[in-house]
């Protein structure tokens, strides 16, 4: 949402600082619809993404460092979350043999069965999306975005 004078011109002096205010925007409004489809689960937006990280690595499981490195959205209350789902029963430490220092986190049966069920919810939050962008225009904005965050 661009702030438009009322000849609807952008207010903002620099088209890029219009962009990044609205790319916030956007970002911020996708994280609360993810929190909303996670909810009815007992689950966070962030859980997800650590326990999708998990489903992925059964049934090794993965450090709280690696957890780190390949979320999407850095964040620094990652242990926070983790204990959160060992509370629920949806993730569990397990403590290394050579180095009882160091533990990794691993998906229960429980967190499969959540992530299962998530699934069609995120489907339906998808296809809400889908009301307000097509899939062409999904396709741009990707484009664009990557321009911004990958290298020249």
């Amino acid at each position: 949402m661009s702030e438009k004078d009322h000849t609807g011109q952008s207010r903002y002096r620099f088209p890029a600082l219009e962009a990044i205010l609205d790319i916030s925007i956007a970002a911020e409004f996708l994280r609360q619809q993810v929190d909303k489809t996670c909810s009815p689960l007992g689950i966070n937006g962030g859980q997800y993404a650590i326990l999708r990280l998990l489903k992925r690595a059964y049934p090794d499981g993965m450090s709280r460092t690696e957890i780190v490195k390949n979320l999407i959205e850095k964040t620094t209350d990652v242990t926070r979350q983790i204990d959160g789902l060992e509370q629920k029963g949806l993730a569990e430490r397990i403590r290394i043999q050579e180095d009882r220092r160091l533990s990794l986190a691993r998906i229960t049966q429980a967190g499969m069965e959540v992530m299962e069920q998530v699934d069609p919810l995120f489907m339906a939050m998808l296809a809400e999306i889908s009301n307000s962008i097509n899939e062409d225009e999904c396709r741009e904005v990707s484009t664009l975005c990557k321009k911004i965050y990958t290298p020249k």
